[in-house]
């Protein structure tokens, strides 16, 4: 009786040794396309979660810059016919914001100004001149006059030119 148990058990074993041998091309084929899978779904994940950091990140810039873009306007001198470019103008002023984010001063600038008009009929009192004629620019205005205040629109876009934003600015 333990000559059979003894048969038995070398059978077992030699059983157990030929099972060992590896893995067929089969199972290395599913587990490398199962890597391979996982490996891609990770990827694009990481790589929506850079870009979307990205994005955030310029917004974030980009209202910084409009803020301090605003508030250099609003502390700057009331210009009756502010130049459109150049030493001392209002796109001047605004685009010296660019710098706070390293951004080029051409990330910055002025959309437009209008002047708002008391006598204006209509939803819109704002116009593009300041001159009693709507014509020209009339230097001589002063804070008795109408056509004093100024509505003045500063537009920021990132270097890329993915995002950007606008801002109005009323000066009197």
């Amino acid at each position: 009786m333990t000559r059979l148990r003894a048969r038995r058990r070398r059978r077992r074993e030699r059983r157990r040794s030929r099972g060992d041998g590896g893995f067929s091309l089969l199972e290395v084929t599913t587990a490398c396309l199962l890597l391979g899978l996982s490996g891609t779904v990770i990827m694009g994940g990481l790589f929506t979660v850079v870009r979307t950091s990205q994005i955030n990140t310029n917004q974030a810039r980009v209202e910084a810059v409009l803020n301090s873009a605003a508030d250099r306007l609003s502390g700057w001198a009331y210009t009756p016919c502010p130049a459109a470019s150049g030493t001392g103008s209002y796109a001047d002023v605004v685009q010296a914001a660019a710098g706070s984010v390293g951004w080029s001063p051409a990330t910055v600038s002025i959309v437009s100004i209008q002047y708002f008009d008391p006598t204006a009929t209509g939803s819109n009192p704002w116009i593009a001149s300041n001159n009693a004629t709507g014509v020209g620019c009339n230097p001589g205005v002063s804070a008795t006059s109408p056509r004093t205040v100024q509505k003045i629109t500063i537009r920021v876009t990132t270097p890329g030119g993915d995002y950007a934003r606008e801002l109005e600015v009323v000066k009197n």
